[in-house]
């Protein structure tokens, strides 16, 4: 739960750079939407092949349990990985294009960003939850091969779309 709520402190990051006219950027300089396209495509394409490798292979998925490192750590962790992220990168600057600098007012942003980190928590942390159950844990690990190869197939397939919507 301390790694979701890290999560929701990236998300709430990414939300207020949307919210503070983060698509002005983009409006500016269409040619680094275009880039960010192809960069993130080349990587959901990567993704999508380690998607295939693991299950091909057998190799171990990305849901593996682990212990935590302590309560900040955690916390950081969290915050890293979102911050970091190049689909969440994506996820928020496609987002800010239709956002923009629509909204001045300081208790609306408030409210967007803390909107999006509960709901950031929520599902982050449901996963979590949901995967600290034994039971399962162990349906994820019967079915992995199948769900590893159909993610690697989509994100594949999206990373491609990415590419080619970049160069319309």
């Amino acid at each position: 739960m301390l790694v979701a709520f890290g999560i929701a402190l990236g998300g709430f990051g990414w939300a207020m750079l949307t919210a503070l006219g983060f698509g002005t950027l983009f409006e500016t300089f269409p040619v680094l939407l275009r880039v960010l396209g192809v960069v993130g495509g080349l990587y959901l394409g990567w993704l999508g092949y380690k998607g295939w490798r693991a299950a091909v292979t057998g190799a171990p998925g990305e849901i593996t349990p682990q212990k935590g490192e302590g309560t900040w750590q955690d916390v950081w962790y969290g915050l890293v990985v979102t911050a970091t992220n190049p689909k969440v990168a994506l996820l928020w600057a496609s987002l800010s294009t239709f956002v923009g600098g629509q909204t001045t007012s300081l208790s609306l942003l408030i409210f967007f960003a803390s909107g999006s980190s509960v709901i950031l928590f929520t599902i982050y942390g449901g996963y979590g939850l949901l995967f600290s159950v034994g039971g399962i844990r162990q349906l994820y690990t019967r079915f992995q091969k199948t769900s590893e190869a159909v993610f690697g197939t989509i994100f594949c397939m999206i990373g491609i779309g990415m590419i080619v919507r970049s160069f319309r």
